[in-house]
């Protein structure tokens, strides 16, 4: 299982060429008609593609285009060529009735693609076994490193939800994504250098980390792990332990 879900890369609008629309000017109701929208458009399609079916983005660059207004923000990650080569949403401001709606996955890059596809569970790539993510830190591990008492919520193995029952903070989100660490911080590497300053790396954390929004992206090995947080004091020093426990059991 290869998804990604930390789907919430940050982009700055300065020293990002204009586009025809600016967030400002897209009414509510049009942005709300972008998660359908987005989750008919593949990686592998052309960028243009993508435009039509989305409008003009908000902000672009040579390798990324976003669309963002209102509690929305969408992100594409392009290939020189000018194909799709990743699929971001930021969930950070989604309400969780709005999460439950989307028909795809937070992050979706080629690889996720070809693996989801009818049939691809019948020839799973034995090299990435998947990794039951609520398994790897278990509620009562994330309840001390969080000092508050939290559930688990499994979507897939690949990712884990913790939070209160009562649906407050702390949020965490532990996402295990198999084989994909090289290119999401390739895609990381791309927005900072358009982009200088928008993502801090965590040094000594993993092979290499970087904090994009909410969203912490560790690559170890091949493998990337994504922890996102919500409502978390001391959240570095929370993210080291979270990642120790994890890593222990990859």
């Amino acid at each position: 299982m290869n998804r990604i879900a930390w789907g919430l890369i940050v982009v700055v609008a300065a020293s990002i060429s204009p586009a025809s629309t600016r967030a400002a000017e897209v009414s509510k109701k049009v942005a709300d008609t972008w998660p359908a929208k987005w989750c008919q458009a593949q990686p592998g399609a052309t960028a243009d593609s993508l435009v039509t079916l989305m409008g003009p983005p908000s902000w672009k660059t040579d390798a990324t285009m976003t669309w963002a207004a209102h509690q929305h923000q969408f992100n594409a990650f392009l290939e020189p060529n000018g194909t799709i080569r990743q699929l971001d949403i930021n969930l950070y401001r989604l309400s969780d009735a709005e999460k439950a709606a989307l028909t795809c996955a937070a992050v979706r890059t080629k690889k996720s693609a070809a693996t989801a596809a009818p049939g691809a569970a019948a020839s799973p790539d034995a090299g990435h076994p998947p990794l039951p993510a609520c398994q790897l830190v278990t509620a009562s591990e994330m309840t001390a490193i969080l000092g508050a008492p939290v559930a688990t919520t499994a979507d897939g193995d690949g990712k884990c939800t913790y939070q209160p029952g009562d649906g407050s903070s702390p949020y965490v989100e532990l996402t295990i994504a198999r084989g994909d660490g090289e290119v999401a911080m390739s895609a990381v590497g791309a927005m900072a250098k358009h982009e200088p300053g928008i993502a801090d790396p965590y040094a000594g954390l993993g092979d290499q980390a970087a904090a994009v929004g909410p969203a912490l992206m560790i690559r170890t090995g091949e493998d990337l792990m994504t922890i996102v947080f919500s409502g978390v004091d001391g959240a570095p020093a929370k993210a080291r332990k979270i990642f120790d426990t994890a890593k222990a059991r990859m």
